[in-house]
């Protein structure tokens, strides 16, 4: 803000002009020049606390903006990971199983080359129970692997809605903090804009 100039001599002459006398024209220069300065250093002290406010707001601004990236990128980091596991650990037992049959049929085939069966009943018999086995080992890899994934998506589901509840409450945070703020920066403006006006009015 522009000092403002003030003649006060001038001032003082056209009170003397006007009917006062020197000293007393000299006095109400005197007043009138304080009276201003007086203005002038509350509204410098307003424009201070205004510019002091933006730029903590702003620094808090900026603050809130970095944790958040940060959470955010931390909660994909997480995500990431636990579907690379959930996958790898998927894959191995895809693998474990698919090796558990294949060795299960390999040694059906030796034990039925050991025994040499030879009616057609005996070897109905035992296909059909090995076609029941490796149903049922089917059966029993597909329940498993359905209950692993169940298990897995509730987990995920479980930490997304965790990190929602946080991101919501540090959210709510903010705006009361930024709310609180303004109001008091507010109260402070309307104080000091009341003064002025009773400073006017004297």
């Amino acid at each position: 803000m522009t000092a403002l100039a003030f003649d006060t001599l001038a001032y003082a002459r056209r009170m003397e002009s006007v009917g006062f006398s020197r000293a007393q024209a000299e006095a109400l220069a005197e007043e009138q020049a304080k009276l201003i300065d007086d203005r002038l250093a509350t509204k410098l002290d307003l424009e201070a606390l205004r510019l002091a406010n933006k730029a903590d707001l702003d620094a808090h601004s900026l603050t809130i903006k970095a944790d958040l990236e940060a959470h955010r990128l931390s909660i994909k980091a997480d995500l990431d990971a636990l579907s690379l596991t959930t996958k790898v650990e998927l894959e191995a037992h895809r693998l474990s199983t698919k090796a558990d049959l294949e060795a299960l049929r390999l040694a059906t085939k030796r034990d039925i080359d050991a025994l040499g069966l030879t009616t057609s009943a005996t070897l109905d018999a035992h296909r059909v129970t090995t076609k029941a086995d490796i149903d049922a080992l089917g059966l029993t890899t597909s329940a498993a692997l359905d209950a692993h994934r169940i298990t897995t998506k509730a987990d995920i589901d479980s930490l997304r809605n965790s990190l929602e509840k946080s991101i919501a409450e540090s959210k709510a945070e903010t705006l009361k903090w930024i709310v609180g703020t303004i109001g008091l920066q507010t109260v402070v403006i309307l104080g000091a804009a009341v003064a002025l006006a009773r400073m006017a009015a004297h």
